[in-house]
């Protein structure tokens, strides 16, 4: 697939289609599912512009490439904002044409124009293609996440 130009833009209604299907290969992936409500709400706030989140589509010339959900919040070590790009998706026929780094690279650039202290995510350990993306760039760190499921 050779989707052209790359436009990088915030969710709108339109696009819920796209993003079900796209949502729908993200959770395969990782092997999971979420009941109905939870995909609605992510849904909504992301494209509702909800407090502090952040839903990104990336489009080529063929459609809908990818998205990426991000929260920007408040951190303790400085009054700057945080932002956790907590999911990040790319159609798996458009994998390696730029659409996951042009994602990332216009969090970035928002997070700049707006004075945040830093952009951050997670993948898994096993996710080897990702992390072949990330530490291009970004700095792998030590840290360690823990999850108490409440």
């Amino acid at each position: 697939m050779k989707s052209g130009p790359l436009t990088i833009r915030p969710f709108e209604a339109r696009d819920r289609a796209a993003w079900d299907a796209m949502w729908a290969g993200y959770l395969a992936f990782y092997e999971t599912s979420l009941p109905a409500e939870v995909s609605e709400d992510t849904w909504t706030r992301s494209v509702g512009k909800a407090s502090g989140h952040i839903g990104l589509i990336a489009e080529g010339g063929d459609g809908p490439l990818g998205f990426a959900h991000a929260i920007l919040h408040p951190g303790t070590w400085s009054p700057k904002p945080v932002c956790y790009l907590e999911d990040l998706y790319v159609n798996e026929a458009a994998r390696g044409q730029g659409a996951g780094r042009a994602l990332i690279e216009a969090l970035a650039q928002r997070g700049r124009a707006e004075g945040w202290l830093r952009l951050y995510w997670q993948t898994a350990r096993t996710n080897n293609t990702a992390q072949y993306l990330y530490d291009r760039l970004a700095t792998r760190t030590d840290w360690l996440r823990y999850d108490l499921d409440l």
